[in-house]
């Protein structure tokens, strides 16, 4: 609480705890996490995944939910344009990759995809900058 009173400038600790207690109350602040260095964990390996998907509406939206409940799967974005969901997994190395892939493919509905392999990781953000 010091840091963040510090960086605000004429706010106490107290202040800060309580608008806190308050954003989370009523939802704006959803969580808490802990940024973990992903290759000391061994998840290094980094790939993106756009997906063309048969079933459109919420057959595509159960689709992507059950592709974003594997493990490996960090992010999916349902999107406008040629793909119709874009998939950021994160796996030990390609063949995982390989395999978190094909898991997806055994869901059903996937027409095809196209995946790039990620060799730097320039920037990796959650941060909302408000």
């Amino acid at each position: 609480m010091k840091e963040i009173a510090d960086k605000i400038g004429k706010m106490t600790k107290v202040a800060i705890s309580y608008r806190i207690k308050r954003l989370i109350k009523i939802r704006a602040i959803e969580g808490f996490y802990a940024k973990i260095d992903p290759n000391f964990v061994g998840q290094s390996f980094v790939f993106i995944t756009g997906l063309s998907i048969g079933p459109k509406g919420s057959g595509e939206t159960a689709i992507v939910k059950k592709i974003a409940a594997l493990e490996g799967v960090q992010s999916v974005f349902q999107t406008f344009g040629e793909y119709d969901a874009l998939v950021i997994g994160r796996t030990r190395n390609a063949a995982a990759a390989r395999d978190l892939i094909y898991r997806m493919f055994q869901i059903g509905g996937i027409r095809d995809s196209t995946s790039i392999i990620s060799h730097t990781v320039i920037k990796e953000s959650l941060d909302v900058t408000v």
